[in-house]
């Protein structure tokens, strides 16, 4: 029956989206919306899933709380700040280096009224201060060149992990920046340390050999704070330490993972509306 559903509404979303070329808004967990235009791929997925990335997802929704704090590092048009302030009360910074998909960033904020949660950066982060070379044209995929040429790029401002706030509270971190993550660990040395800092979610899929970074290298630093690669499941709510990372999509890594079980096990159920209804 889901299948079928999400068949139906992709039929439904691809018919409108060539017929009126507007914007949709859809109810999506709980009490949250988000606004899907023609295009948007970086959040369209939830229309059809539900949630996109659903095991990193669930995994987001179970473990945090309404006193930790979210750092969403490649934050696109935001899915994943709806989830951590708009579902589940956490602040959040949202870090988008591109003008375009920030300012969608913004209107996904403001149509959820939680405006008091987010702080969003118009910036990228790396290993220095500095600025950095964005494209323009790759929807969820923008990132990091070097073709000081590229007409289709935007020059941004670059800050540090370890320039901005300190992790003064129980913090997840989320970085999706298309091979570029290693340059962001480098340049938190002192964040990463930080205790509070516990709960990490990356992604580790081949892409760093762009910026010539290999993906065992990016693994061995971030294990090296204390972190533990671990597999979850959503369902029964249930953690297994993994040997290494997972080598498609995203890794979820922990350093306490105690105290990751028993939040993941005590956290409300939520409803997904766009799963057709469904609790988790």
């Amino acid at each position: 029956e889901s299948r079928i559903s999400a068949v139906l509404t992709f039929f439904r979303y691809q018919l409108s989206s060539k017929l009126f070329n507007h914007k949709l808004i859809i109810n999506w967990v709980n009490n949250t919306k988000f606004i899907v235009s023609k295009g948007e791929s970086g959040i369209t997925g939830n229309l059809y899933c539900g949630l996109m990335e659903y095991v990193d997802m669930s995994f987001l929704i179970h473990y945090l709380d309404d006193t930790d704090v979210f750092y969403d590092i490649g934050a696109n048009v935001g899915a994943y700040t709806i989830l951590a302030s708009g579902v589940k009360g956490a602040k959040s910074y949202p870090f988008e280096p591109v003008p375009d998909t920030y300012n969608k960033l913004i209107d996904q904020i403001k149509i959820n009224h939680i405006d008091n949660l987010v702080i969003p950066r118009n910036n990228g982060l790396g290993n220095e201060i500095g600025t950095l070379r964005f494209t323009n044209n790759l929807n969820c995929q923008n990132k990091v060149i070097f073709d000081l040429e590229d007409s289709d790029s935007t020059l941004v401002d670059v800050l540090t992990l370890d320039s901005i706030d300190y992790p003064n509270d129980h913090s997840l971190v989320k970085i999706d920046v298309e091979g570029y993550e290693k340059f962001i660990i480098e340049g938190g040395k002192d964040f990463f340390s930080s205790s509070n800092v516990n709960a990490l979610i990356i992604e580790i899929n081949g892409s760093g050999k762009n910026y010539a970074i290999d993906d065992h290298d990016l693994h061995n630093s971030i294990v090296s704070y204390g972190f533990q690669p671990i597999a979850y499941d959503p369902f029964f709510r249930k953690i297994k330490i993994m040997d290494t990372f997972n080598e498609s999509g995203n890794t979820i890594y922990v350093k306490d993972i105690g105290l990751t079980k028993k939040r993941v096990s005590t956290a409300p159920k939520i409803i997904i509306h766009t799963a057709n209804g469904l609790i988790i």
